[in-house]
C-alpha cells in the first residue's frame, strides 16, 4: 500500500517528516522510502529500501531546519513489481529536461510496462513507475512539451490517462517549479488535496496512520498539499478520477481531465 504526497507552497518553508510506528501501516510499507525538494533550480532527494524507522538518514531530515523548499514529493513503498527490493527501484525518481529536473513518484501497477516504448531516457531499475517515467519523458521530449501553459497541461492529462489504460495510476510529478497530480482514471485508492495558510508564526500539523507532516512557516505563506489519504480529519477534497490538478507557487493554476 504505497502512499504518495507533494507539497507546493508560494515561500519555502521548513517540512519535518516521520513514519508513525503503527505496526499495520509499518508492515504495508516496508519497501523503502524518499523525500525529494528543490533547495532552488536543482533537485535534492534522500530515499533508501528500508522502512523509514530503520533510516539514519530519517533521524537527521526530522531535526534538519536547514532543509527548506517551495516544494516536496515524498512516498513510502509497498513493492508490487520488479526484484529485490533496491535502492534503485524505490521513489522518487529523477531525469533532466529541458534544463529543469524533474522528480517522479507513482501509487499503482501498469501490468505489461515493458510494452511502453523508450528512447533517450531509460529505467536504471525494474519497476513499472520508473519505465513509466521515462515513457513520459520520451513523449514531452518529442513533441516538446515543456508543461508550461494550459494546452500543454492538458496533453499532459490525455497522455497519463492513456498510460492508465494498462493498469492504475495515481501519480506526482514536479519539474521545480510546478507540481503535477494525476489521480487514476477508475479513482482507485485516492488522490486528494488541501489548502493550506498560515495566519501567524507557527507550525501546521497534518498526520494519519502513515506519515506526519509538521510544516513552519511564515504568516503571509499559503500552499496546498496533495496526498494519497486525507492528513486531517477536515479540509480535503478528492481529485476527480482521471483529472490533473497544477500547482505553482502554492496556487491552483489548472484543475481539469483531457479534452474529449
Amino acid at each position: 500500500m504505497c502512499e504518495l504526497m507533494g507539497m507546493s507552497f508560494d515561500q519555502p518553508l521548513s517540512a519535518d517528516f516521520s513514519i508513525r510506528e503503527f505496526a499495520l501501516r509499518d508492515v504495508n510499507n516496508a519497501d523503502g522510502w524518499g523525500l525529494a525538494w528543490y533547495p532552488d533550480r536543482s533537485l535534492a532527494m534522500v530515499k533508501e529500501a528500508l522502512t523509514w524507522r530503520q533510516s539514519g538518514y530519517s533521524k537527521f531530515l526530522e531535526t534538519y531546519r536547514g532543509l527548506r523548499s517551495r516544494i516536496y514529493v515524498a512516498h513510502v513503498r509497498h513493492q508490487t513489481t520488479g526484484g529485490p527490493v533496491t535502492h534503485a527501484d524505490t521513489h522518487p525518481f529523477r531525469r533532466e529536461l529541458f534544463g529543469r529536473e524533474f522528480c517522479y513518484a507513482h501509487n499503482g501497477t501498469i501490468p505489461g510496462y515493458g510494452s511502453l516504448p523508450l528512447g533517450r531516457f531509460q529505467p536504471v531499475g525494474s519497476t513499472d513507475s520508473e519505465r513509466v517515467f521515462c515513457h513520459l519523458l520520451d513523449l514531452m521530449a518529442q513533441q516538446d512539451e515543456r508543461l508550461q501553459d494550459e494546452p500543454s497541461w492538458r496533453w499532459l492529462t490525455a497522455t497519463l490517462r492513456r498510460i492508465n489504460q494498462h493498469g492504475t495510476l495515481n501519480t506526482v510529478l514536479s519539474d521545480g517549479e510546478r507540481l503535477f497530480g494525476y489521480r487514476d482514471i477508475n479513482g482507485w485508492k485516492g488522490l486528494t488535496l488541501r489548502k493550506v495558510r498560515f495566519h501567524e508564526n507557527a507550525t501546521r500539523m497534518f498526520e494519519d496512520d502513515t506519515m506526519e507532516v509538521a510544516m513552519s512557516g511564515a504568516a503571509d505563506n499559503h500552499g496546498c498539499v496533495i496526498a494519497t489519504f486525507p492528513l486531517s480529519k477536515t479540509g480535503w477534497h478528492e481529485l476527480v478520477p482521471g483529472s490533473l490538478v497544477v500547482l505553482e507557487g502554492g496556487t491552483i493554476r489548472f484543475s481539469g481531465q483531457a479534452d474529449a
